[in-house]
């Protein structure tokens, strides 16, 4: 077992030290054979080869027989080894030549358009920028986005002129159809109203009224009317009651879809309305209506009030990890989405058409590239040097020799093979000069 644990090298020692242990016993048994003097000079050689680089290698590691002197080189010069290898990851592998070198064979912007345009990147970049905008919408400070919306709102009303959205607004209504539908809902609610008895009894007061104010001051007439009273040849409440009904019967007209009360009615009020439109009266009156009407509208308090709420909502969703754009408000969150789908695109596209750009943001990627890489330097030293710092020297060795260990297990072997060589071409020139 203990032999399985041996390298090549410790195992060529053992076998030199065998042979060397062989060649005494041989030279003692022949002490006047040449061969067996050769052979004893040879394997002494290569068991003092052998075992000098045994100590040699071992002594970069370690005390080889507790020696003290000059041994365990590695663990001693940790700081100055640690400190070395730093400056060799920085000053080589990290290299401004180097890191300039690799970037120029990079081509950057072909990468990242085609990176882009991959349906995957795509889905991922913009489902980000949603998760963005929803997160502006409940951390943001409301009151700057209400203050923000209200002013732009503000501003677009006061361009808008007053003529030309009334004209806008009527022609919509004739164009959807939607002027007959508001007309017969009036005329709806008109018909609940006037078919209650308070406003028969409201009619029936007005003629009363009417008919003081006609009589008043005028004999004859106070006393045709009077005649006519007494005679019941003017019945007030019937008049009222037959005006009830006659109206009644128009509204119920007006209700019916496409009658043609309803499109007289509608010509006569866009006929009306062109002409009104026109009017330097009218003109003026609208616009004094629109500027009161901005100068007093609470449009901050009503936009920052809103947002208050929303953001409130959203954030009581988000507590219960529910996306609340989803969950509330599936129109809005797709449109977003629709409108940072299309925003994406058209910026890809244009990346595509515009070389100027994509020149200057290819520039602006190996700048930036470039010098991250220079500033990881640092950190690369940083990293270097709190991992080999944290080593204990057990560590450090086996991190050292087991990247080199095959040179080094050779190194030994080396010194065997060499030392017997040499050995031998001592004992070929001590015998020649003997012999001469």
């Amino acid at each position: 077992m203990i032999w399985r644990n041996w390298n090549q090298a410790d195992k060529t020692l053992l076998f030199v030290l065998v042979v060397f242990l062989f060649c005494l016993c041989l030279h003692l048994s022949y002490p006047a054979s040449l061969l067996a003097d050769g052979l004893l000079f040879c394997a002494e050689a290569a068991l003092v080869g052998g075992l000098a680089d045994w100590f040699a290698v071992t002594a970069l590691f370690e005390k080889p027989l507790g020696f003290p002197y000059h041994t365990a080189i590695l663990p001693r010069r940790r700081d100055a080894f640690i400190k070395a290898s730093v400056t060799l990851v920085q000053k080589e592998f990290f290299s401004k030549r180097k890191i300039f070198h690799h970037l120029e064979k990079l081509h950057l912007m072909p990468m990242l358009l085609n990176w882009l345009d991959q349906p995957e990147t795509k889905s991922r970049l913009t489902g980000r920028l949603l998760v963005y905008a929803r997160n502006i919408l409940v951390e943001e400070s409301s009151g700057e986005q209400a203050a923000e919306i209200a002013s732009r709102f503000r501003k677009t009303l006061e361009a808008v002129e007053p003529e030309n959205f009334f004209g806008e607004f009527g022609r919509w209504l004739s164009r959807s159809g939607r002027d007959h539908e508001i007309l017969a809902k009036l005329a709806a609610y008109g018909y609940m109203q006037v078919e209650k008895p308070e406003t028969k009894q409201a009619i029936e007061k007005y003629l009363q009224a009417y008919e003081k104010e006609r009589t008043k001051g005028d004999f004859w007439n106070l006393l045709a009317a009077g005649f006519l009273e007494a005679t019941n040849l003017v019945d007030l409440e019937e008049a009222a009651e037959l005006i009830q009904k006659q109206l009644l019967e128009m509204l119920a007209e007006l209700t019916k879809a496409e009658s043609q009360l309803q499109e007289d009615l509608l010509a006569l009020f866009y006929e009306k309305s062109v002409v009104l439109n026109l009017d330097p009266a009218f003109h003026q009156l609208i616009h004094d209506m629109k500027d009161s009407l901005l100068a007093e509208l609470p449009l901050e308090e009503a936009v920052a009030r809103t947002f208050s709420h929303l953001q409130a909502h959203l954030a009581e969703d988000q507590a219960r990890s529910v996306d609340p754009l989803a969950e509330h408000l599936p129109m809005l969150q797709s449109r977003l989405a629709g409108l940072i789908g299309e925003e994406y695109q058209r910026i890809l596209e244009l990346l595509k058409s515009d070389e100027e750009l994509r020149r200057n943001v290819g520039h602006f990627l190996y700048d930036l590239i470039a010098r991250s890489a220079l500033h990881a330097q640092t950190l690369v030293g940083v990293v270097v040097t709190s991992v080999l710092s944290r080593l204990t020297d057990k560590q450090l060795n086996h991190l050292v020799y087991d990247k080199v260990e095959p040179d080094l297990l050779w190194i030994r072997m080396n010194g065997s093979i060499v030392g017997a060589g040499i050995g031998l071409l001592m004992f070929v020139i001590m015998k020649f000069i003997e012999l001469n």
